[in-house]
């Protein structure tokens, strides 16, 4: 096949494909330049990602010194220059989220597979390169819309597909995790310089998560025993880690031992108050319970953090049992508009039915 034949063959294929994209939705994950975007812009957009890709990750870590560290070790590395932000999900697994606008996502896990602080400066100087084109490497017709939608200020905090929580989605979707972690790190290879203690402390808390994943591993096996003393041996070794003991909470509540549960919920929300699945356990529980009032606090939290059909569908029933019944229909149909097939989504709609033929 000659030059001009490959060429014809090319962009035959490119129509069709654009062609099949335009008939199935998929048009949007098309390839599209970045929309041209002001620093305050861009700052603004890193953010909004940041505060839902923190939910979709674990939740924000709670840590004074950690914090306080890091932010030093920032200083150092960039400099004053307000280049770069760093904040810290509270997740095992090794990865770097770089985002619009200078900001960076550490998981706890690589944080606590640092070996030394210049490697750790090394990763700093690499991430900060990379968020330059954090967004244009992901632009195309569906981010450039949540982008629009973010700006725009419309966005629902009942939404479960708002663009915020879209374009959250993405980013969690493509990590610098395994090799292209390793990559980075290999810049840091052969330097020295002892780590803060705070960073330190991290490894020692990783035989606790081991457990922690065992534990979640017998759950799913439905062996509730077994899960939850591996759930307890964690919470032992290692008492004020929130997702060790929202799990643990967790485990109780679906055990149906409601007071063990409120205790490890309750302080697990102490602390770590921004992550809305302990929120939403925490709201579940009381509701059990007829705490309604509290329920819905708590559930109206979950749900401003990150809304999912699961807390929207508690929320409808705490408004319902609150006696604002118009405003428990009007989540059940948001839920049944956003995910009519699920379970909960099917279970809404039998609910607005019923609401219809009692009025």
């Amino acid at each position: 096949m000659n030059f001009f034949s490959q060429k014809l063959l090319r962009s035959a294929i490119i129509i069709a494909l654009t062609w099949l994209a335009g008939c199935t939705g998929m048009d949007q994950y098309l390839p599209a330049d970045a929309p041209v975007l002001t620093a305050e812009q861009e700052i603004k957009i890193g953010s909004t990602i940041e505060d839902r890709l923190l939910q979709l990750l674990g939740g924000p870590r709670h840590d004074k010194v950690l914090l306080e560290e890091l932010d030093a070790l920032l200083r150092q590395t960039t400099g004053d220059t307000g280049r770069l932000t760093v904040s810290v999900a509270d997740r095992n697994v090794a990865a770097l989220y770089v985002l619009p606008g200078g900001r960076v996502v550490m998981t706890r896990g690589l944080l606590a597979e640092m070996r030394d602080l210049d490697q750790f400066k090394s990763l700093l100087e690499s991430a900060a390169a990379l968020t330059d084109t954090a967004y244009s490497d992901r632009a195309n017709r569906a981010t450039n819309k949540a982008v629009a939608e973010i700006l725009s200020l419309q966005e629902s905090v009942y939404d479960p597909a708002s663009g915020s929580i879209r374009l959250a989605r993405i980013f969690a979707e493509r990590p610098c995790q395994d090799s292209c972690l390793t990559n980075l790190l290999q810049a840091g290879v052969g330097r020295s310089g002892e780590l803060p203690e705070a960073i330190r402390m991290l490894k020692a808390l990783q035989p606790a998560y081991q457990l922690l994943a065992e534990a979640r591993r017998f759950e799913k096996a439905e062996d509730t025993s077994q899960a939850i003393t591996r759930y307890l041996d964690a919470a032992i070794m290692a008492p004020d880690e929130p997702q060790i003991l929202g799990s643990l909470g967790m485990a109780y509540l679906r055990a149906g031992e409601l007071q063990t549960a409120r205790l490890n919920l309750q302080k697990a929300v102490r602390l770590q108050p921004d992550y809305y699945r302990t929120r939403m356990g925490l709201g579940y529980l009381y509701l059990q319970q007829g705490k309604v009032s509290q329920a819905n606090d708590e559930l109206a939290e979950s749900v401003r953090l990150l809304p999912v059909t699961e807390n929207l569908f508690l929320l409808a029933e705490a408004r319902e049992k609150g006696g604002d019944v118009e405003g428990g229909l009007s989540l059940y149909r948001l839920i049944v508009d956003k995910d009519p097939h699920s379970t909960l989504g099917r279970t809404a709609a039998r609910r607005l039915a019923h609401a219809k033929g009692v009025q």
